[in-house]
This record gives structure tokens, sequence and C-alpha cells, in this order.
């Protein structure tokens, strides 16, 4: 506390106090050495006690700027990069076995062994099977594994919407009309068609036998059968996929 402080406080306590005293002087209802001495004990007291606060309240306010100014320089401090080993393998890491996508996070090192959680499923591995993985790679390849995906799902929609339910293979050659049929079947498949048409004419007919001798083989093919007569009958193979 400093001095004008200090002198403010023994001035609101003095006065009181030198009224009481001037009081007692005037009426003489005590003696006056007496109340000098009662007075000067209440003004060392109010000294002593404002010094003992004076030097409590510097300590904390000490204390307060010292951790204050500790915070600060910790805020400021160079955040420590840790350096990525790949060589060594501990709890925590992210790793994968050689040679697959795959990745998972070692639970515990146990001496030349790993225990690797894969999701769900914990599994004692080799250490030299394994290899480590950054966070930063795993991030990467799951971005790309989604955009890939979306992709996919993309060119599927674009698919499905371009798609024709029939095929006209007539005047090709027997493994022309083949190779056709084979990649206009497994779009079929693909967008979730429910029933498809193979125009391939009458002729001599061994176009229309490869053809369903060909989707004799197709797991995906329900059944097949001609058209009715009045829109191609035995000219078209109609084709009822699962």
């Amino acid at each position: 506390m400093n001095l004008p402080n200090k002198l403010t406080m023994m001035r609101v306590v003095l006065v009181p106090v030198f009224m009481v005293f001037a009081a007692l002087a005037k009426y003489g209802t005590a003696d006056f050495n007496e109340t000098f001495s009662l007075v000067a004990g209440i003004i060392f007291t109010v000294a002593s006690i404002t010094d003992f606060l004076d030097g409590k309240i510097a300590r904390k306010m000490a204390k307060l700027q010292e951790r204050k100014e500790r915070k600060k320089q910790k805020q400021n401090a160079p955040a420590s990069k840790q350096v990525f080993n790949r060589d060594v393998i501990e709890a925590g890491d992210n790793v994968r076995l050689k040679g697959q996508v795959s990745a998972g996070t070692v639970m515990e090192v146990q001496g030349k062994q790993a225990v690797v959680a894969f999701g769900m499923i914990k599994s004692t591995v080799k250490l030299e099977q394994l290899e480590k993985v950054s966070k930063g790679q795993i991030k990467k390849e799951i971005q790309e594994s989604t955009f890939v995906s979306v992709q996919t799902a993309d060119d599927m929609h674009e698919k499905k919407l371009n798609f024709k339910q029939e095929i006209d293979v007539r005047g090709m050659r027997g493994d022309e009309a083949l190779q056709a049929v084979t990649y206009f079947v497994d779009d079929a498949i693909q967008v979730g068609a429910a029933r498809i048409r193979i125009l391939h004419g009458t002729g001599t007919g061994i176009l229309r036998q490869l053809i369903r001798d060909y989707l004799h083989t197709v797991p995906g093919v329900r059944q097949y059968h001609d058209e009715h007569v009045q829109f191609g009958g035995a000219g078209i193979t109609v084709v009822e996929l699962e």
C-alpha cells in the first residue's frame, strides 16, 4: 500500500479517535494520559495492520504477475515437432501388414511382436511383418478412397440414365456379337435392370444359339425366351434378370 493510501486509512481511523479523546478530556470522564495512551495504542495497531495487509497484497500481486508471465511464455514457446520414425513401432502407432491396405493401431509391443487392433479384431503380429504409417498418409488414402467411391457412384448413376434395355447385333459375326452381348448383359446387371432384349434376327439360328449358350452361364440371368410373335418372335431373345 503506498503512502497516500496509508495516510487516508490512518485519517479515517484517527479522526473519530481524537473526537472521542476531546470529549473525554472536556467532560473529565477519563484521565488525559490514559486517553492519550489508548489513542497511541490504536494508532500503532492500525499501522501494523496496514503494513501487514500491504505486504500480503503485494505478495499476491507478485504471484499473479509471475503466473501471467509463465503462461505468456508457454503460449509463445514454439511447439515441439515430433519426428516420424518409420523404423520404430510403439504402442499407439498406426501400422498395417506389409503389402496390405487396411491399417490398425498398435495396442502393445511384446518383444519382437505387437498386439494390433484391426477394427474390432486384435491380432498378434511379428514386428517384421508390419510397416508404420503416418496419420497424414492414412487421411490422404481415406480421402482418395472416398473420392473414388463418389466418382464410381456418379458414373453408375450416369450409366443408369443412359442405359438402353435392348441391343441389336444383327449382321455381326459370331465373336463380335457375343462380345457385345457380354458387355451389354454386364451393364444391365450393374444398373439393376429387370428385363432386356437382344435383337439377333432369325437367319440360320447360329447367332441365336451362341447368345443363348452364353446366357445359360451367367449367374444373374433368371431365364430367357423368344419375344412374343407380334414383337419379333424368334428373332429377339428376352432376358429376365434377377
